[in-house]
């Protein structure tokens, strides 16, 4: 077994779990170390208590390894566990031994349960979703879509009247009373909805300028009155009362949370995907106080781009591991796909990395758009959808490069395809990929995040990366 430092810095849950590992290690903390299976590393770690704590490190499933530790942290990998690593990763003599009896027992019950969820996964994947409902069935569902339609009705007063008062006629009485009204939307389950009033709410508290909350009431009334139309579809149609609507995000929007065995029973997975990350970014909200992990990749087979996000509240950030920028490619088992427009939401669970080939930069650019009319017309429909994402992601050919600047000394740039039409680019990346002969850019793709400016009707992008034909310029992370 090979561990590295970088290996071991990347599953730190937060960088002071480095720093004290590593602080843990010097100071001479452990001992009895030992090895076992060449996969298991355990050891002791003298604590602030006067008995040492037993720590490990199971690598049994290389995908997903296991920290164990008798401290209290609810940091995994805890601060003994990472100088564990550490000790193993610098060389540090570890003896040859038998699998400890607890950390064996520990195993045999994640076997089990690992084969428990098995057999439940295989069997809602293998459920035939056209097979007619049980009449309790029926029943039980029809009554909780009269429920979430009550809640709707409710849901659309308190949106008509926070629009009469006016987002600025809202003092702080009148915004604790909305939220109130909107923890009382919990009771009618529609999460999705309340969600979204919740973020509205933050949006009016925390920001000084109203007209930020405008799309939200845009997305609030348009989702409104999508919901009353699938739910009251649903009632009308008692045989198909069960079936979820893979075609748009909508069950999500109102109520579902999605599980992957779903997704698999209605066919939205890909088998043994090749997908490359072509981009990373953190984006820190906040109104909801929460970091966004957010990767963009792409399948290399069929060009589609793909969203990854890992959500990390302020509240709980010693708590979730940031992602981390994906530099090579890899092979998902099974790549699940939610309901979604562009770039939809992706998930993967086992994946291998696999070796860069010279032929994944050319697979990559041979998916760039060339027609730059053509992308916009699909660009523009996505964004007119009131429930879609409003910031699609695109991969396009660059035939020309110039840096232009507007009478406020404002720097942009505009690309061409073949053809001659332009795309404006703007975006505090732009400097950096300004600082590149544009004649190297030339012929080669870019990876480009639109945006629509409301009051201007104008289009523009921002350059994520730069895929040449022998690699990838990253300019955000």
């Amino acid at each position: 077994m090979k561990l590295t430092a970088s290996y071991i810095d990347a599953l730190a849950p937060n960088p002071g779990a480095i720093t004290n590992g590593k602080s843990l290690l010097k100071k001479g903390s452990f001992a009895n170390m030992g090895i076992a299976d060449n996969n298991l590393i355990f050891g002791e770690c003298q604590g602030s208590g006067k008995k040492a704590y037993q720590c490990s490190m199971d690598f049994a499933d290389e995908a997903k390894p296991v920290p164990r530790c008798t401290c209290p942290s609810r940091q995994y990998p805890c601060k003994h566990v990472m100088g564990l690593m550490y000790a193993y990763a610098q060389g540090t003599p570890f003896a040859q031994a038998s699998v400890p009896e607890d950390i064996a027992a520990k195993r045999a019950n994640a076997e089990k349960r690992a084969e428990n969820k098995a057999e439940k996964t295989e069997k809602v994947k293998n459920t035939d979703i056209n097979a007619a409902p049980s009449k309790a069935k029926i029943t039980a569902a029809t009554k909780k879509i009269n429920i979430q339609l009550e809640g709707i009705e409710i849901a659309e007063k308190l949106l008509k009247n926070i629009i009469q008062t006016g987002l600025a006629g809202h003092d702080a009485k009148a915004r604790k009373a909305l939220g109130e009204q909107i923890t009382q939307l919990g009771n009618y389950r529609i999460r999705g909805i309340q969600r979204a009033f919740a973020d509205l709410q933050l949006y009016m508290m925390e920001q000084a300028e109203f007209t930020v909350s405008i799309p939200h009431i845009i997305y609030l009334s348009a989702l409104l009155k999508k919901a009353r139309e699938h739910l009251s579809a649903k009632l009308q149609d008692p045989p198909n009362i069960l079936k979820l609507d893979i075609t748009s995000a909508i069950e999500e929007q109102v109520d579902h949370t999605w599980k992957l065995e779903e997704l698999h029973a209605y066919g939205s997975y890909i088998s043994s995907a090749e997908i490359i990350q072509l981009s990373f970014d953190v984006l820190d909200d906040p109104a909801k106080k929460e970091f966004v992990d957010t990767g963009y990749f792409i399948d290399i087979q069929t060009g589609h781009i793909y969203t990854t996000q890992n959500f990390r509240p302020y509240k709980a950030l010693k708590y979730i591991n940031q992602d981390d920028s994906i530099l090579t490619p890899i092979v998902a088992e099974t790549l699940y796909i939610y309901p979604g427009g562009l770039n939809p939401r992706a998930r993967y669970d086992k994946f291998t990395y696999r070796a860069w080939q010279t032929s994944d930069y050319a697979a990559i650019k041979q998916h760039a758009h060339d027609d730059y009319p053509a992308l916009i017309k699909i660009i523009k429909n996505q964004i007119r959808t009131p429930l879609a994402n409003k910031n699609p992601v695109a991969l396009v050919k660059i035939h020309d490069i110039q840096a232009v600047q507007d009478p406020e000394g404002q720097t942009y740039a505009t690309i061409n395809d073949s053809a001659g039409n332009t795309q404006l680019l703007k975006g505090d990346t732009l400097p950096a990929m300004l600082m590149i002969d544009p004649t190297l850019l030339q012929g080669h793709a870019l990876l480009i995040m639109y945006e629509s400016h409301i009051p201007s009707g104008m289009l523009t992008a921002i350059p994520l990366s730069i895929i040449t034909d022998d690699r990838i310029i990253r300019l955000k992370y």
